[in-house]
Parts: C-alpha cells; sequence; structure tokens
C-alpha cells in the first residue's frame, strides 16, 4: 500500500534529527538519506514503487547502500536484478486511540528528558538499571516514535507501553501525525495500543560477498570500494 511521498519525507526528517542525521533530500522521486554509517553508506526510501526504484536497483552494485519501500516484500524484489536480497519485514503504523497514561509498575522510575524537538524516556529499576527506553521527535506537523526497547529481564511488564505514553505527553500539537515503523513483534504490541498498520515496509540489499565472489558481471565496471567496508548491518 503507497503512502503519502510527503508523509515519508517529514518521518524521515524528524528521524534525522532523533539520530543526529543530515536531513533527507529529494531524490529519483523518493528520497535519499546519507547516513554515512559503518554498517550503511546511505539508504532511499519510497512512499511507493516507481521507475526511480527501479533505476536505483539497476545502477547500485555495492553493499551498505539500502533500498526501502512502503510495499510489500514481492513487490520490492519484483523491481530489482537478482542481486539484491530482502531484509527483514518491518511495517509503517500510525495512532489511532490509545491510552495517555499508562501505569508504571513498582520497582521502576520513568525518566522524561527533552532537547529541542527530541524526546527521551528512560525506565530505570530501583538498583539504577535501565530497563526500557524511547526516543519521539516532532517536525512539521509529524510526531515520530523511535528505538523502543525493552531489556530481556524486563520484558512483558507493560513497559514499553509506558514509554510510548511517556514519549507522547511531550507532544506539543495534538494534531500531528503519530507515525513509526515496528518490527513483527512491536506490530503487535502497537496494535495493543489502538495503532494501526498503513503499509508493509520493506528493504533490499546488496550482499556484502556478492562483489567480492566474483559474481559480478564482468562487463560492468568495479567501483574502488575498501573490501572491510562490505559486510552488511
Amino acid at each position: 500500500m503507497a503512502v503519502d511521498t510527503q508523509l515519508i519525507g517529514k518521518w524521515l526528517r524528524a528521524r534525522s534529527i532523533c539520530h543526529g542525521l543530515p536531513p533527507p533530500v529529494a531524490d529519483h522521486g523518493g528520497w535519499r538519506l546519507d547516513t554515512a554509517q559503518p554498517g550503511e553508506l546511505r539508504r532511499y526510501v519510497f512512499g511507493a514503487p516507481g521507475d526511480g526504484l527501479r533505476a536505483l536497483g539497476n545502477e547500485i552494485v555495492i553493499p551498505r547502500v539500502y533500498l526501502k519501500l512502503c510495499g510489500g516484500a514481492e513487490e520490492l524484489r519484483a523491481l530489482l536484478p537478482p542481486r539484491w536480497r530482502l531484509d527483514e519485514p518491518r511495517h509503517v503504523m500510525v495512532a489511532g486511540d490509545w491510552p495517555i497514561a499508562v501505569p508504571l509498575p513498582a520497582g521502576y522510575t520513568l525518566r522524561l528528558t527533552r532537547v529541542g524537538v527530541v524526546t527521551t524516556a528512560h525506565v530505570v529499576t530501583d538498583a539504577g538499571a535501565i530497563a526500557a527506553s524511547g526516543y519521539a521527535a516532532e517536525w512539521g506537523g509529524v510526531f515520530i516514535f523511535d528505538r523502543i526497547e525493552t531489556t530481556l529481564a524486563h520484558r512483558r511488564r507493560g513497559l514499553a507501553a509506558c514509554v510510548m505514553a511517556a514519549l507522547r505527553s511531550a507532544r506539543r500539537d495534538a494534531t500531528a501525525t503519530e507515525i513509526l515503523v515496528a518490527t513483527d513483534a512491536g506490530q503487535a504490541l502497537y496494535t495493543s495500543l489502538g495503532w494501526r498498520t498503513i503499509s508493509p515496509y520493506s528493504t533490499a540489499y546488496v550482499p556484502g560477498d556478492w562483489l567480492v565472489s566474483g559474481r559480478r558481471p564482468r562487463e560492468e565496471p568495479v567501483p574502488d570500494v575498501n573490501a572491510e567496508a562490505l559486510g552488511r548491518l
């Protein structure tokens, strides 16, 4: 299912702020993020299939560049040459009616901080250990949730829901669109909180061994790539 390109752009802008990354740039009908991280050079994100996505799939021959589509895995696979591999599926979700406040279990304390448009929530034990955490950022009428995590020893106690509710309380624009991308496990949690899935979110990448294994067509020029940088995140 296609997602509005401008909504995707705003989500990516807020996400970049949250991660301290450069803003997204319009490219090939989607958005390019020059992440320049150890496991990722850049990513391209598309709200819907298109010729630009297909063209990038044909042009890109090195690892650590990711193509992401608001659409199903097979839909993305059909646009790309055989060298591309699919990553684990994700889901684009937006908020519906869900509790503003969620009670924190005994033995935990919530710490909420805000710097600029980014809010951070930590749930800590009485001993001071971090049990759960998450981030949110608000920009351009969009409020995103990011990296909602609960440590293994503290799961199934409602801590992630507490983090989500605490982050939401920092929202300044009550009309902002609340959006996130979830794993399969996260999707189940957020659905229980009243969120709804608006699209699958699929990712493709060129494996790190594709170039060095000699499977690359000989007639194509080999780019100057450091072999140590060929590992996938």
